[in-house]
This record gives structure tokens, C-alpha cells and sequence, in this order.
């Protein structure tokens, strides 16, 4: 089915739904790395500041499944739109906490905001592009997640010295708002074709998306493998602070630099999944979550900074072979009007298993004295479990195959 949008409206609505996702993406890190001057201002043990990181998870879990069913049965523009204004609300509230249950209670409306986001522009993607293209626009898309961590550390490395963790709050909710002003009148120019996509969709039939097995399969592989890598990106500026003994500038570069080259690698992982994907879905996910694990592994046992850099880059190339693999899933395996839903269920799984790690680490970490062995042994099991259960998932019904990477025909 042809959109309605032409190729500039096109790239007018990627580049603002990628802007969007790289805004998000930089709070996420910004708050990892903030969270040290925030534990100093607040007086915040280990425990606390884990729960600060887990706040935002458990709201942005719930908002998933909603936020699917939103888009699939009215449209995404309105959703999206929302999300980036009620997210960038917050982003500027939170540099205005006077406490730790204050800052409690912004990051977890700041998760409500944001929950309904991620769904909601997959089904974007599904209405501003015909199917041949999607891919191509959903594989750039998910690359902002190395992309807005990097430069969220780049920000509050850059920032802190100049205007303090909550100066970077506020340039962050200023992009948020213009983002979404740009993104609001991006897709006003197909909203009709919207209209008419909404229109033609068929019912959604809940029940038998709960009862299928490849779902909640590929709903527990992500779960697992969000607890890894969230667990990671939210404690290793302070892992790399405590065991390193670098500043905070260094720590903000030293985030940069392997979310950078994990940002190109996503690409070189979209041709891989494009060229030698068909029938290796399962091989995708089960080595991507193997190795994953082994360069954590390596990571932690290292006492070269150097290493470390190089461990943590191989690291997120591997878990991008888990990520493209199971973000693709829903396009190739489900029918049109399901890639939002399923898209919402999946997330929904991945963002529980990323509220528990923050917390669950900050309490392993405090009850270990300020090691972090404990901790990261969770993410090794989680990187385990999560090959585990890849192992046995397969595709059921023929693959649909609309997911072309970028930089492919």
C-alpha cells in the first residue's frame, strides 16, 4: 500500500522521529551519569540511586502495551506528539527536584510520558512508509539508541562544569519541544492517508496475539536482554568513576566513545541480518546474547580502562544482534495491524526486565560493600537466560521479510 507522504514529507518524518528517539535515548544516559552528582547533593546511597534509574522503567513498561493499542486503533501522530510534549515536561521538571522523592516521583511520570512512544512510532513507520521501505527506516531509527547515549554523555560531560546536572535537564526539554513542534506539522501533510490507513485496519484480536507462542518468546528474549544492557549503561559510569578513579568529563567520554561506534555497527549488523538473515533469526539472537555475556565477562575481569573500552564496544555490537533480530520480528512475522500491539507487548517485557536491573544492581552494590561483582553476575545470568530461551524460538507462518537495513535495496 503506497502512503500518502511524499519523499520529502518522508524524510521530514524520519529525521524528526529520529531527532525524537535520540532525544530520549540522551535522557536515559544523562540520568545514569547524573545520578553521581545527584547521589552527592542528596546525601543517596547505592540502593537509592538504583531506584532513582528504576523509576523510569517501571512507568515506561506499563505505558507500553497501551500506548500499541493507542496507535494501532486511532493513528500514531497524536501519540507521538503527546509522548515527546509530556516526556520534555518532565526532562525540564527534573532539573528542578529538591529531594529524593521529588526526583522519585518526576522520573516516573517522566516514564508514563514516554512509554506510549515506542510503539507508537512503529506504526508510523508503518503508515508514512510502503513496505518495500520500512525497514530501511525502522533499522536507522533503532540505531538512536547508541547515538542518544552517546551524546548524552557527551552532554553532561561537556555541561556540568558550566551549568550543573541541571542546566543539561533543561537543554534536553528544549529539544524535546522542538522536536515535537516539528514532528506535528511533518505529518499533517499525510494525515488524510492516515485517516484512511486507520480506517481499513481489521480488529484487533488480542486474544490470539497473548496466545502466540513466537510473541511471548521474543517478549521474554528482550526482557532478559534489556536487563543486560540497561544494567550496564545505567552503572558503568559509576563502575568506571569508583574503579578507574576518573572525573566526570573522562567518564562522559569514555560513554561516548563505544556508543559511537556501536551507532555505525548497527548498520554493518542491518546488511549482515539483510544478506544472511532469512532462516538465521534464532542463530542471530543466540550468539548475539553468547557473546554478549563473554565480553561482559571480559569486561569486568580487566584492570586496563583501555580494555574495558574495547569490551563494552564489543559488547553492544553483540547485543545489536539481539536488538535488530527481535525488532524486526513483528514486521516480518505479524499482519499490519499487529506491528503496533506487538511492538507494545515486546517493550513491555524489555522494560520490566530494565526497571528491575538499576535497582536490583544498586541493592546488589550495597549490600556488597560497593562491589560490583554481584551485580554484574545478574547481567551474565540475564545474557544467559537470554540465549536460553532464543535458543528455542522459532518463527511460526511465512515471514513477511519487510525489513531491508539501511544502505541496502
Amino acid at each position: 500500500m503506497e502512503s500518502g507522504f511524499s519523499r520529502l514529507q518522508k524524510i521530514a518524518c524520519l529525521s524528526g522521529l529520529f531527532l525524537a528517539w535520540a532525544v530520549g535515548y540522551a535522557d536515559r544516559i544523562l540520568m545514569s551519569v547524573a545520578v553521581i552528582p545527584i547521589a552527592q547533593e542528596f546525601s543517596l546511597d547505592a540502593g537509592q540511586a538504583g531506584m532513582l534509574l528504576s523509576a523510569f522503567y517501571v512507568s515506561y513498561a506499563v505505558m507500553q502495551l497501551a500506548g500499541g493499542w493507542l496507535s494501532d486503533r486511532y493513528g500514531s501522530r497524536i501519540v507521538v506528539v503527546f509522548c515527546i510534549v509530556v516526556w520534555s515536561v518532565f526532562t525540564s521538571a527534573t532539573s528542578f527536584a529538591w529531594s529524593f522523592s521529588s526526583l522519585l516521583a518526576i522520573r516516573f511520570m517522566f516514564g508514563l510520558g514516554e512509554g506510549s512512544f515506542p510503539p507508537a512510532s512503529s506504526v508510523t513507520v508503518a503508515e508514512v512508509f510502503p513496505r518495500p521501505e520500512r525497514a530501511r527506516a525502522k533499522s536507522f531509527l533503532i540505531s538512536t539508541v547508541f547515538l542518544g547515549n552517546a551524546a548524552g554523555a557527551g552532554l553532561i560531560g561537556a555541561t556540568v562544569a558550566y551549568l550543573g546536572w541541571r542546566g543539561s535537564f533543561h537543554i534536553l526539554s528544549a529539544a524535546g519541544f522542538a522536536v515535537a513542534l516539528f514532528l506535528w506539522f511533518a505529518l499533517r501533510g499525510g494525515i488524510a492517508a492516515q485517516r484512511v490507513h486507520v480506517a481499513s485496519r481489521a480488529p484487533q484480536p488480542w486474544g490470539s496475539l497473548f496466545r502466540n507462542p513466537m510473541a511471548w518468546k521474543l517478549t521474554a528474549i528482550w526482557s532478559f536482554t534489556s536487563l543486560l544492557y540497561i544494567g550496564v549503561q545505567s552503572w558503568m559510569p559509576s563502575y568506571l568513576m569508583k574503579t578507574y578513579g576518573i572525573d566526570l568529563k573522562q567518564v562522559g567520554l569514555a560513554t561516548m566513545i563505544p556508543n559511537l561506534i556501536a551507532f555505525a555497527g548497527t548498520n554493518v549488523v542491518g546488511l549482515l541480518l539483510d544478506k544472511h538473515g532469512k532462516n538465521r533469526e534464532r542463530m542471530f539472537m543466540v550468539l548475539g546474547a553468547f557473546f554478549s555475556a563473554v565480553f561482559l565477562a571480559l569486561l569486568i575481569t580487566t584492570a586496563s580502562l583501555s580494555l574495558v573500552l574495547v569490551y563494552w564496544t564489543l559488547l553492544l555490537l553483540a547485543f545489536n544482534f539481539v536488538y535488530a533480530t527481535v525488532f524486526a520480528a513483528p514486521l516480518r512475522h505479524f499482519p499490519e495491524h499487529l506491528i503496533g500491539s506487538t511492538t507494545g507487548l515486546m517493550n513491555f517485557g524489555g522494560q520490566i526486565g530494565g526497571s528491575v536491573a538499576p535497582a536490583a544492581m544498586g541493592a546488589l552494590i550495597a549490600a556488597s560493600g560497593g562491589s560490583y561483582i554481584a551485580a554484574f553476575g545478574l547481567l551474565l545470568a540475564s545474557a544467559v537466560a537470554s540465549a536460553a530461551v532464543a535458543m528455542i524460538w522459532r518463527p511460526t507462518g511465512a515471514a513477511v521479510y519487510a525489513v531491508q537495513p539501511v544502505g541496502t535495496q
